[in-house]
């Protein structure tokens, strides 16, 4: 199994004569400490915070954001998670990827999705409600331009004549595109089209199971990888004693301003009952399942379990319930000492 962490606006300190020092060092760290890869997701015109802060925490042109950040760095992989593909065209799209992944060093993978906010599309001039057949219609188109080779496309919401993207791959080799997917048939979707899944974090492990191996058999049909790439809100403390109380409420806000917004992912019944009937529940009895929560030992327990249950290739640690970045670092730090050996 391999690890992901968050790449997150909220390290970028604007005042400073290096805003971005923080985040370097952040990366360094986290590579240094075995961390796989260093992912970021994607949305425009938004001021807020996806995981519980106050300011954005994704960026608005994650791929311009991404590039100093692999210039820095010399392992790690990068992944957008997930990107607004059908909010841009898509040979401007692979124009960059390309480039992107020279710098790399063929270190990028572009995790791309539908979304689920008009206005990041509208405004644009791109239509909301068509979003889910053009992205169809731009993985096919991405797979051809990112080759290299000359090549033309006559479809329902592109034509393109005689074009050759520059740059070529480098060595021949173009990014895998996994798909994020929280609705049956998004799954379905990166089934027949994607090289992976990236799994909500409100996915019931045990629930998941069965949409897994439906996954990988559309996959399969399609002769298309099923790389499984599990995100998971994270909360380790040394002891059970010093877990932050906030965390499950944490959780249950950030949950409940995605539904909010549009994004209605498929949760299992006490899930709903917690984010949206007002159920009280403990820690304890949230957790298993939800979450990978408690002291290391818990937390390992935890792994287990998600290995044995549906065996995900990536492991992405989502910071929902630990919205500081300082409190991620501790844990991602405790983390990386007493769990991820036992799964590496």
């Amino acid at each position: 199994m391999k690890f992901g962490i968050i790449i997150n606006r909220t390290m970028i300190d604007r005042k400073s004569s290096d805003p971005y020092g923080k985040l370097f060092s952040y990366l360094n760290e986290m590579e240094d400490l075995g961390y796989d890869m260093g992912w970021c997701g994607h949305h425009r015109f938004a001021e807020t915070s996806a995981f519980g802060g106050e300011t954005a925490s994704e960026p608005s042109a994650p791929l311009t954001m991404l590039a100093p950040l692999i210039a820095r760095t010399t392992t790690m992989q990068f992944c957008t998670n997930i990107m607004l593909v059908p909010s841009r065209h898509p040979l401007e799209l692979a124009e960059e990827i390309n480039t992107l992944n020279e710098m790399a060093n063929n270190r990028f993978i572009l995790g791309g999705g539908i979304g689920y906010k008009p206005d990041e599309f509208e405004n644009c001039g791109w239509s909301f409600k068509s979003r889910a057949k053009r992205f169809e219609e731009c993985l096919e188109i991405l797979r051809l331009a990112m080759s290299g080779e000359r090549f033309s496309w006559h479809g329902n919401h592109f034509t393109i004549d005689d074009v050759m993207i520059q740059p070529p791959p480098l060595r021949g080799q173009i990014p895998p595109l996994w798909i994020g997917a929280v609705s049956d048939p998004a799954m379905r979707r990166a089934g027949r089209l994607g090289d992976g899944w990236i799994i909500s974090f409100a996915e019931h492990l045990v629930e998941l199971a069965e949409k897994v191996k439906v996954y990988k058999g559309i996959a399969a049909e399609h002769g298309r990888p099923a790389t499984l790439a599990l995100m998971r809100d994270v909360h380790i403390a040394e002891r059970r004693d010093q877990l932050d109380p906030h965390f499950l409420p944490n959780v249950i806000k950030v949950w409940q301003s995605y539904d909010d917004i549009g994004s209605k992912a498929d949760r299992d019944p006490l899930a709903e009952e917690v984010m949206f009937g007002g159920k009280q529940v403990t820690l304890d009895e949230f957790a298993p399942n939800r979450a990978v929560v408690g002291n290391p030992d818990d937390c390992n327990k935890e792994m287990q379990r998600i290995k044995e249950i549906i065996d995900p290739e990536w492991f992405f640690i989502t910071p929902t319930g630990v919205p500081d970045p300082e409190q991620q670092i501790r844990e991602l730090r405790l983390f990386a000492k007493e769990v991820m050996p036992h799964f590496h």
